[in-house]
């Protein structure tokens, strides 16, 4: 009898068949290149086999039939190996990482920002001192996977004296750098480092004298932006005028050597607007920048100029650029970098150019938080 229509046990007889030829199709495809010649001819008999058995016009005695002989003259074959799944996860898992390293590499890397010398374009890690309690743990949740805006609280539990303050490690040995206020017999954790604790309004020291319930600490902590970093395309151009760049402090002696006052060794990567080129004059008249003799054209610079929507303009620098008058001509083949907040960013008329052997990539979009900066840098 030929089924035109597959109810019962013929459909789930057409059901094992695909699954067979599913199954044996993917073994033939990844195991073609290390399977014995041997192996390989069995498995393209069996896969005969379940193409005659799924034919339309095959009657069902000769499907279970075959069936049958699948399972006595190929069951070795249809079994799964029981590492095998374990085995192909990890394949699978182990190719993303390399994908994903290959993309960190040479395409995409993630950065966040640590500062505030691109402020407003940019945010770097802020903490700012709250006046009402923490919200509801929904909200906290929500604000953190939205804003990345985190919520720092603690209250004395008794009267007493601040034995200690000081940084730790979560519960003793997680590296999550915490702060700890120790009293007489308790201890308040503060899941945040010593210095934005202070920064966040943290005034206690130890020997200070506390009552119980006095609010020790209560802040709100609201994460750097996170963007991508095109590293692929300087391969192809060089850096344009007034867009974000990301480069090393690598051999910029400006930079490193404060670094290593401060116990830092190794270079550091620094997001700045690449304002200039090789080439180009440069003048600093507050609040704006000129470029050859005229003031900058590019949209973002007229935009820090402007003195509004949080732009403070361009100011004097410490060492270049540091008089009304005087003017610079950056190198050829570097670049010459500001921070859109000027009057609070290291830049380049601190150290000098950057140059073009130190170039990252191009800040390319802001992935998280988000707020109203997520999106393309502009």
């Amino acid at each position: 009898m030929i089924d035109f229509f597959y109810f019962g046990k013929a459909k789930e007889e057409r059901k094992q068949l695909h699954a067979i030829s599913h199954f044996l199709a993917k073994k033939v495809h990844y195991g073609r290149d290390v399977l014995s010649e041997n192996l390989l001819e069995r498995l393209g008999q069996a896969r005969e086999l379940v193409r005659e058995a799924r034919g339309v016009f095959t009657p069902s005695a000769k499907r279970r039939s075959i069936l049958e002989r699948l399972e006595k003259e190929y069951g070795d074959l249809l079994r799964t190996d029981r590492h095998h799944g374990r085995k192909e996860n990890a394949e699978v898992a182990l190719v993303a990482i390399v994908l994903a390293l290959g993309v960190r590499a040479y395409f995409l890397q993630p950065f966040k920002i640590p500062t505030h010398s691109m402020r407003p374009t940019l945010l770097g890690i802020l903490n700012q001192p709250e006046t009402a309690p923490p919200p509801s743990i929904l909200q906290r949740v929500f604000d953190f996977a939205w804003e990345g805006k985190s919520y720092h609280r603690a209250v004395a539990p008794r009267d007493g004296q601040i034995v200690s303050v000081r940084e730790g490690r979560l519960w003793g040995v997680i590296p999550w750098t915490t702060t700890e206020i120790i009293g007489d017999g308790w201890t308040q954790t503060v899941l945040s480092g010593l210095s934005e604790a202070r920064e966040g309004g943290l005034r206690v020291r130890s020997g200070d004298r506390v009552q119980a319930g006095e609010v020790l600490v209560n802040f709100s902590s609201a994460t750097g932006d996170h963007l991508f970093v095109n590293k692929f395309i300087y391969h192809f151009r060089k850096p344009k005028r007034a867009e974000t760049f990301v480069f090393t402090t690598e051999n910029i002696d400006g930079i490193e050597s404060g670094l290593r006052l401060r116990g830092i060794e190794g270079s550091q990567y620094y997001i700045k607007r690449c304002v200039a080129l090789g080439g180009d004059t440069l003048q600093v008249r507050p609040p704006e920048l000129w470029i050859n003799g005229a003031p900058a054209e590019a949209p973002a610079c007229q935009r820090v100029a402007s003195l509004k929507g949080g732009y403070p303009g361009y100011t004097l620098g410490p060492t270049y650029l540091n008089q009304p008058g005087e003017t610079y001509r950056v190198p050829d083949h570097d670049y010459w970098a500001m921070g859109d907040n000027s009057p609070n960013s290291f830049d380049s008329r601190g150290w000098g150019a950057v140059p073009a052997r130190n170039l990252i990539g191009l800040g390319a979009v802001v992935y998280w938080p988000f707020t109203k900066r997520w999106g393309w840098i502009q």
